[in-house]
C-alpha cells in the first residue's frame, strides 16, 4: 500500500522489504527512475562478523565490502546490520550507491511499457541522494 493510497505517511522500517531483488528498477520520490538494484543484502550480521569485516585488510577473507567506497566503519555496522541494497545508476557513486532501510518506502508494482512490474520506490529523490 503506498502513501496516496493509505491516506497518510509510512513509517520508516529498519529492515529492507523483503520483495526486494537485483535488477529491479529503483524510482525516487518523484518517480523518477535512479537505476536499478544490483546487491541486496538483507542485514542480520552478529557483532563479531561486523567487527572481523571493519578490521579486515585487502587478501583477507573477512575483507569488508565498504572499504572500495569509504564508507565510515558507523555507516558500515548499520549497513551490515539492518541491510542495505546498491542501486547502480548514473552519478551514484560511492556511499551513494548503498541505499538504507528507512530511505525506502516499498516495493510497489508499477506499469511500464504495459507491463505490470514491481518497482522500488523510494522515500528521497535523486538530488537528496547525490547530496548525501
Amino acid at each position: 500500500m503506498t502513501k496516496e493510497q493509505s491516506g497518510q505517511e509510512l513509517p520508516p522500517s529498519d529492515r529492507l522489504p523483503q520483495r526486494i531483488g537485483e535488477g529491479m528498477i529503483v524510482n525516487d520520490s518523484a518517480d523518477e527512475t535512479v537505476g536499478t538494484v544490483q546487491v541486496v543484502y538483507f542485514g542480520g550480521a552478529s557483532d563479531e562478523a561486523i567487527q572481523k569485516a571493519l578490521h579486515s585488510k585487502p587478501g583477507e577473507t573477512n575483507f569488508s565490502p565498504f572499504a572500495a567506497d569509504d564508507i565510515p566503519d558507523e555507516l558500515a555496522a548499520r549497513l551490515m546490520s539492518q541491510g542495505y541494497i546498491i542501486v547502480d545508476g548514473p552519478d551514484l557513486t560511492g556511499a551513494r550507491r548503498f541505499i538504507r532501510p528507512e530511505q525506502i518506502e516499498g516495493v510497489f508494482p508499477v506499469e511500464i511499457d504495459n507491463v505490470v512490474t514491481d518497482v522500488v520506490q523510494l522515500r528521497v529523490t535523486r538530488d537528496e541522494l547525490l547530496n548525501s
